[in-house]
């Protein structure tokens, strides 16, 4: 599966480290060290993303589907946030 690119993200941050270290066959739990003016952008853009998703009509399709994408990029070191919906999560 294929994650198509999107063009806009609502921030990303650096990652410092993981443990245990990522290999050829990644372990079944990862810890993701970040410092803290890097959590502080994490969490500035989940805060604007969830400000997003919150303005949508909870009771309508598109306000019930919508979700947040967290996508970690291990060999960049990176988080990125940007907008999804669930269905689309579920029928994968």
């Amino acid at each position: 599966m294929s994650i198509p690119k999107k063009t806009f993200s609502f921030g990303s941050a650096a990652v410092n480290r993981f443990s245990p270290p990522m290999g050829e066959n990644p372990p079944a739990s990862l810890n993701i060290i970040i410092s803290f003016e890097e959590a502080l952008k994490l969490k500035l853009g989940l805060d604007h993303i969830l400000m997003q998703l919150n303005s949508y009509n909870r009771s309508t399709k598109k306000g019930k589907d919508s979700a947040v994408n967290l996508c970690l990029y291990p060999a960049r070191k990176r988080i990125t946030i940007s907008e999804s919906n669930v269905k689309s999560a579920l029928e994968e």
